[in-house]
């Protein structure tokens, strides 16, 4: 008996096309939340150039500095932005990150994400982000409470979680 040649038959083509597909709207899902936790990096980013003044000028003055005037800054939140950030604000040495910007994904305009500082023990600053437990010490002299971030927790960064 000859030996017939077969290909495949449609009802297998379907069933691989589909898993295909099951795959490919996974991965798009995956690539955008890392796109927005790059965007919240960004904010993330400008807020370290916001730590330094407020450290110093607690360092030097022994409160948390009110506002971003106090803390040797310009005094417009808005001198801080960029691609994903409209603001860095500072109050009473917590520094507030709004996102927003020509390029920020819609599930971040309009969120906060605030940095608070805590005074520990050898006198050092350490720093809560988001969601983190607030680290061993005391809010610095003058400071303002934590504020939860509004930004979904899936894009907050690991150490904002």
């Amino acid at each position: 008996m000859p030996h017939r040649c077969r290909g495949f038959t449609l009802i297998e083509l379907m069933i691989v096309i589909a898993i295909i597909g099951i795959l490919a709207s996974l991965a798009v899902s995956a690539y955008q939340t890392y796109t927005v936790r790059a965007q919240v990096a960004e904010g993330l980013t400008f807020a370290a150039g916001t730590k330094v003044p407020v450290v110093e000028a607690y360092t030097n003055g022994g409160v948390a500095p009110a506002n971003r005037q106090a803390a040797g800054m310009t005094p417009m939140a808005t001198d801080t932005r960029g691609s994903y950030v409209t603001s860095v604000e500072i109050v009473n040495g917590r520094v507030d990150i709004t996102y927003g910007g020509p390029l920020a994904h819609q599930d971040i305009v309009g969120s906060v994400l605030s940095l608070t500082p805590y005074e520990t023990t050898g006198n050092t600053v350490s720093w809560r982000c988001g969601n983190a437990s607030a680290p061993q010490g005391a809010l610095l002299n003058g400071g303002s409470g934590h504020v939860a971030p509004t930004i979904d927790p899936r894009y907050l960064p690991a150490n904002c979680r």
